[in-house]
C-alpha cells in the first residue's frame, strides 16, 4: 500500500501545561530530558552487573516458553544480545485490551522498534525494544470491550460478556469460551470485516482464546505482528523477584530522613517551581481521603489491595495502622510475588530492573514520570529520556472521498472533536427552493390582478387566466419537486458522508487511535502487510501529530 504523511499542528488534539513546558524546554526539562529525536538521547552508562542481566534474560525467555510464546529470531536475538552490558532497551507499554485496543498501543510498539534500531545504529550496539505489557492492571471496565466501525458507519461496541473482576489484576483473570461467549461475539465481529479478505486471519490472530487472559492475548498478538521488528513482550508476573526486591530497596532505601515519601514530594515541589502541577500527587490518607495516590500494590486472595501515603510511612486500605519505610521494604523482600508498584513508582522500578535508555509514552505518562526526578536522583537511576508516542490517525480513500463530498479539510474535522457539520446545513431546504415557490406565488397573484380587466372584455378571459396562473404555478411546483428530490438524495449521502468523516477521525469525540483498535484495519490490508507499514512509516520521535493517507492497491 502507498501512504502519503501530512503534518498535523502540534496541539490539534490539545496539549497539558506539562506537554507545552516539556516541548518548549526538550531536553532542557529538568524533571526529565524530553528529546526531540535520536540525536539528543545519550548512550547510558552501564548499571547492571553480569550476574543481574543473566538473571533478567533468563526471566523473560521463561516467562516467554511457559506462555507458549514463540519468540521471532529478530525479538529472541535482541533479548540474548541483553546478556551483555552496555546493550540498552528502549521501554514502552500499555495496559492489555480486548483485541488489543486501542491503536496507539501499537502505535508505541512499532515507534519502540524503530527508535531502539536508530539508536543501535548510532551506537554500534544492538538496542532492544522492551512492551511492558500492564498485566497488573485490574480496571476491567476500561479494557473488556472494543469499539469497532460497523458496515453503517456507525460506532458499535463489540464486549466480553461477563466479564468482571472487583480488583482482580488482568494477568489473574482468564476468559472463558462459553462464560464470555466468544463464538458469538466472533460472529458479530465478523459481520463487520466480512468483505475483507483477511478477515477470519484476523479474528484468529486478535480474539482471545479459551482460557487466555486479556495481557496473555495482547503478548501473543504484539509478540506475532511485532517480534519481526524486533520487540520483546514483558509479562510483569516474569520478573516479579527482580521487580519487587527493586521496588523493596526504593521504598526503603537511603533517601534522605523522610525516605521515599519526602523524595517523591520533592519532585511535586520541582514542578511547582516550573508553575506545573503533578499528575499524580502522593497525598496522605490522613489529610487527603479518597485522593490519596496508590503507591504500592499488595496482591491479596486474587486481588489488589493499595498502600498509601499515611501514618509512619504506608498505610492499607481497610486496614488499621500504619508501615514505616523499613517495615514495607521487608514485607516486599520476603515476599515478592504479592507486591506491585502503583502508577507513579513502576518508571522507576522499571529503570532499576531494566537497562533503560529511553522511554516512549503519551503525555499523561509524561505527568508522572516527571514527579520522579529526587526520587531517581536519590535511589542512583538516572532521569531516562522521555519520547512522547507518535499521534497518528489513518485517513482511506472513502474518507479522504468523504472529506470532498463534504467540502471540509482533515484539520477541520478533527478540530470539531467528533461534532463536525458542513457550514451549509442541507438538512433544510435549498434557498433555491423557497425562491422558486416565492417566484411562483408572485408571479400567479400578478396574473390575477388583471383578472377584472379581461372579464370586462370577455367574462370567459377571466377564468382562462385563473387557469394559467395555476398552470404556471404547478409547472414551478414541478421544478420544485425535483430539486427536493436531488436534494433529498445528496443531503442522505451527504449525511452519510458526515457521518463516516466523524466516527473514522474523532469516533466519540476523542482521536481515532484512542477509541478505535488494529484489528479492523488488519482485516482490511492484512495484520502483516499493516504492521509493516506502520514501521516504515511511523517516525522515531515526533512531537506533532501526523496522518497517513493510505491507498489501497487495485485488485487484479
Amino acid at each position: 500500500m502507498n501512504v502519503t504523511q501530512e503534518a498535523l499542528p502540534a496541539d490539534i488534539h490539545g496539549l497539558s501545561d506539562v506537554a507545552r513546558t516539556a516541548l518548549a524546554s526538550g531536553t532542557a526539562f529538568g524533571p526529565v530530558p524530553v528529546p526531540r529525536n535520536a540525536a539528543e538521547i545519550p548512550r547510558p552508562a552501564e548499571r547492571l552487573g553480569e550476574e543481574e542481566r543473566a538473571a533478567l534474560v533468563d526471566s523473560i525467555a521463561g516467562g516467554t516458553e511457559r506462555a507458549g510464546i514463540t519468540l521471532h529470531p529478530a525479538a529472541a536475538e535482541r533479548l540474548e544480545a541483553m546478556r551483555r552490558g552496555g546493550v540498552p532497551c528502549v521501554v514502552t507499554g500499555q495496559q492489555p485490551g480486548f483485541l488489543t485496543s486501542p491503536l496507539y498501543s501499537l502505535y508505541k510498539a512499532v515507534q519502540a522498534c524503530r527508535l531502539a534500531d536508530e539508536l543501535g545504529e548510532r551506537w554500534g550496539t544492538p538496542v532492544a525494544a522492551v512492551f511492558w505489557n500492564h498485566a497488573d492492571d485490574h480496571d476491567v471496565a476500561e479494557v473488556h470491550h472494543a469499539w469497532q466501525l460497523n458496515r453503517n458507519l456507525d460506532l458499535q461496541k463489540a464486549a466480553l460478556a461477563g466479564l468482571s473482576s472487583g480488583r482482580v489484576p488482568l494477568g489473574d483473570l482468564p476468559v472463558s469460551a462459553e462464560a464470555q461467549r466468544l463464538d458469538a461475539l466472533r460472529a458479530q465481529l465478523r459481520t463487520m470485516v466480512e468483505e475483507h479478505e483477511g478477515a477470519d486471519a484476523a479474528l484468529d490472530l486478535f480474539m482471545p482464546r479459551d482460557g487466555e487472559t486479556l495481557p496473555r492475548a495482547l503478548t501473543r498478538v504484539f509478540s506475532e505482528l511485532c517480534g519481526r521488528h524486533g520487540l520483546i513482550v514483558v509479562e510483569p508476573d516474569w520478573i516479579r523477584t527482580q521487580l519487587s526486591s527493586e521496588l523493596g530497596r526504593i521504598v526503603s532505601g537511603p533517601m534522605g530522613r523522610g525516605g521515599l515519601l519526602d523524595a517523591l514530594r520533592a519532585g511535586e515541589e520541582e514542578l511547582r517551581g516550573l508553575g506545573l502541577e503533578a499528575a499524580i500527587p502522593v497525598g496522605d490518607v490522613g489529610t487527603d481521603a479518597g485522593s490519596a495516590a496508590a503507591l504500592v500494590y499488595r496482591h491479596v486472595d486474587g486481588e489488589r489491595v493499595a498502600l498509601r501515603a499515611g501514618g509512619e510511612g504506608f498505610v492499607l486500605d481497610g486496614e488499621p495502622g500504619s508501615r514505616t519505610h523499613a517495615e514495607l521494604g521487608a514485607l516486599l523482600v520476603g515476599a515478592p510475588a504479592e507486591w506491585s508498584a502503583g502508577a507513579v513508582l513502576r518508571p522507576l522500578v522499571q529503570d532499576a530492573v531494566l537497562p533503560t535508555c529511553a522511554y516512549v509514552g503519551g503525555w499523561g505518562e509524561l505527568g508522572y514520570n516527571a514527579q520522579g526526578g529526587p526520587a531517581r536522583d536519590a535511589m542512583g537511576l538516572p532521569r531516562t529520556p522521555f519520547l512522547p508516542r507518535v499521534s497518528a490517525v489513518l485517513v482511506d480513500g472513502d474518507t479522504r472521498y468523504a472529506l470532498e463530498r463534504v467540502e471540509a479539510s482533515l484539520v477541520e474535522v478533527l478540530r470539531a472533536g467528533g461534532e463536525f457539520a458542513p457550514a451549509d446545513d442541507r438538512s433544510g431546504e435549498p434557498q433555491v427552493v423557497a425562491a422558486l415557490r416565492a417566484l411562483g406565488e408572485d408571479a400567479a397573484a400578478r396574473l390575477m390582478t388583471h383578472k377584472a380587466a379581461l372579464a370586462e372584455l370577455e367574462p370567459a378571459l377571466a377564468i382562462t387566466l385563473k387557469k394559467t396562473a395555476g398552470h404556471v404555478q404547478q409547472s414551478i411546483g414541478k421544478v420544485i419537486d425535483k430539486a427536493l428530490r436531488v436534494h433529498q438524495n445528496r443531503a442522505g449521502k451527504g449525511q452519510r458522508q458526515v457521518r463516516r468523516v466523524n466516527h473514522t477521525l474523532m469516533p466519540r469525540g476523542v482521536p481515532q487511535e484512542r477509541l478505535l483498535g488494529p484489528f479492523q484495519f488488519a482485516a482490511r490490508f492484512g495484520a502483516h502487510a499493516f504492521v509493516d507499514m506502520l514501521r516504515r512509516e511511523l517516525p522515531s520521535a515526533s512531537a506533532e501529530p501526523i496522518a497517513l493517507h493510505v491507498e489501497e492497491p487495485e485488485s487484479a
